[in-house]
């Protein structure tokens, strides 16, 4: 399955190229409207092939009282899912029950776990922020007005969002004390690492900058000197990236200190989240109006430009491992709509294998990772799993919902149903 043509990296995808270059902005929106008019024969293919390949669960377990769910969320042994039959429900990761807590309003959004042990956290459409323990008791709780906020935890800091008040707290997950809480804008989320926690804050000038804390005391680290325009961010142990104006830098985490900065050639941008991944390299996604996407991979230590590689018309997400790289981006389907197309990359660039997926979008890659054994990408309501080695698909998942949600941790795969109340195990291997 090694695809050994070189002039892979520089082909070109049949079609209009000025039709591409127009719509380019507005692409969703485009397969929005092709699924609508001419996607029900693909979807409608997708299903026949899925029939000799589709896999049952593990597990699953549906919530009787509940007409949807929100995303999962799973430590290393458990998994959390809301309700809206206005409970959290948890299991083990053999689908025991282990906890139900009611909450003052249905779970929208996904619940904030830890790795491993408790607590867990989350909000209710209520607008309060809700501590239980594995156990199901009940530990600390914030009355507020965060009726679709965003939580994240790591480690012991928890992180909040509050779209109505426009500020972004920590907390100390055990107790519920504060380590900070400052202004911050809803649609560009926190940034969280072993060493700090970032978010960007907006002066009057319409500037903004990146302001750090100490993930551990709340101490404000550093700030970046404001700029027109907002920073992409991500972070890993001891080193944040930013991408700003196409130029990459690499910080150190705990005072901001640039250790190198690299000019790319193209539009580092992304609508999907940020463009920019940490692996054994920095990857950043290019886009060109006039062709596909292309990743790009720089050297972690120095930034030297290693290699760029093109994929789908628009890359959307990239997972990584020690030794390689897999990238999900979207293709136009010949019979209407558009697809995920998978690629696997060594750490040199050579190009593993590469497949065009059966897995229809109308707006994005929902998730994309690694889970065990296996590859598995999904849109709003399918899910395949693929061999990470050869690009082989092992199964395809395609339930009676039309809204999924997908999470993974320790090598379990979980799937909720959002709009009819469950979740499940799905296999990995």
């Amino acid at each position: 399955m090694r695809d050994t043509d070189t002039a892979a990296d520089t082909y070109d995808p049949p079609g209009n190229a000025t039709d591409r270059q127009d719509s380019r902005h507005w692409s969703r929106r485009r397969a929005l409207a092709s699924l609508a008019s001419a996607g029900t024969v693909a979807l409608a293919g997708c299903s026949w092939r899925s029939a000799f390949s589709s896999v049952q669960p593990r597990w699953k377990r549906d919530f009787s009282a509940a007409t949807a769910a929100s995303p999962p969320a799973a430590t290393d042994d458990h998994v959390v899912v809301g309700g809206q039959d206005k409970r959290l429900h948890g299991f083990t990761a053999d689908g025991e029950r282990i906890l139900t807590v009611e909450t003052g309003g249905p779970i929208d959004a996904r619940p904030a776990v830890p790795s491993s042990g408790g607590p867990v956290h989350v909000h209710s459409t209520d607008g309060d922020l809700y501590t239980v323990g594995l156990a199901g008791e009940r530990l600390w709780h914030v009355e507020g007005q965060a009726r679709y906020g965003w939580l994240s935890r790591h480690g012991s800091l928890l992180v909040g969002t509050d779209p109505v008040d426009g500020v972004v707290t920590g907390y100390d997950a055990s107790d519920g004390t504060h380590r900070f809480q400052r202004p911050g804008q809803a649609y560009q989320l926190p940034t969280l690492s072993d060493s700090t926690c970032l978010f960007p804050v907006t002066d009057s000038d319409e500037k903004t900058k990146l302001v750090a804390f100490a993930p551990a005391t709340g101490e404000m680290l550093w700030e970046s000197p404001p700029r027109t325009g907002y920073p992409d961010v991500v972070a890993a142990g001891n080193r944040i990236v930013t991408v700003y104006d196409s130029t990459v830098r690499m910080h150190r985490a705990r005072d901001g200190h640039v250790l190198w900065r690299t000019p790319v050639d193209g539009d580092v941008t992304s609508h999907f989240g940020p463009p920019v991944w940490l692996g054994e390299h920095v990857y950043v996604r290019v886009r060109r109006d006039d062709r596909s996407d292309e990743l790009v991979a720089l050297e972690r230590d120095g930034g030297t430009i290693q290699w760029r590689r093109t994929v789908g018309y628009e890359l959307e997400a990239v997972t990584t491992t020690s030794r390689d790289v897999f990238v999900a981006s979207s293709v136009d389907n010949p019979d209407g709509g558009i697809l995920i197309r998978l690629d696997a990359f060594s750490l040199d660039g050579t190009r593993q294998w590469q497949t065009t997926t059966d897995i229809a979008i109308g707006g994005t890659v929902e998730a994309f990772g690694r889970a065990g054994e296996s590859l598995f990408a999904a849109s709003e309501n399918q899910l395949a799993a693929y061999d990470s080695a050869t690009g082989e698909r092992w199964w395809h998942y395609e339930p009676e919902s039309s809204r999924i949600g997908v999470t993974t941790a320790d090598g379990a795969l979980y799937v909720s149903y959002r709009d009819g109340g469950g979740v499940a195990r799905l296999p990995t291997n």
